[in-house]
């Protein structure tokens, strides 16, 4: 089972967040104000950077990228970096929810 991350930043209004699972093939997904905008799906355990583009509903629209960059095999933490108007923003891990397991006593319900 892999890891979960996510990495969130306000930009011109809208909510833009990263999603990301470890494992076996790496899926990203990028959110904007909730909505997915963007997914990916990395294969392999190499360290790279994966970019994902979308357009925000601003007034006017606004193109965006997001970075995120991958660790190898050695391990190392994920970073992802919001790339808007010729600046580069660091994007800040969120904490992600641990899935509650289902107790004994909900086998039986």
């Amino acid at each position: 089972m892999g890891r979960e991350y996510h990495f969130h930043s306000e930009h011109a209004g809208c909510s833009v967040t990263v999603g990301l699972r470890m494992g076996g093939t790496r899926e990203l997904e990028l959110l904007v104000d909730g909505k997915q905008v963007a997914a990916a799906r990395v294969h392999g355990h190499h360290a790279r950077t994966a970019v994902m583009t979308t357009t925000l509903p601003t007034d006017p629209p606004r193109g965006i990228e997001v970075e995120v960059t991958l660790p190898g095999a050695l391990g190392g933490d994920p970073a992802s970096t919001l790339l808007a108007g010729g600046e580069r923003t660091p994007m800040p891990a969120r904490e992600v929810p641990r899935r509650a397991r289902p107790a004994e006593a909900d086998w039986y319900s």
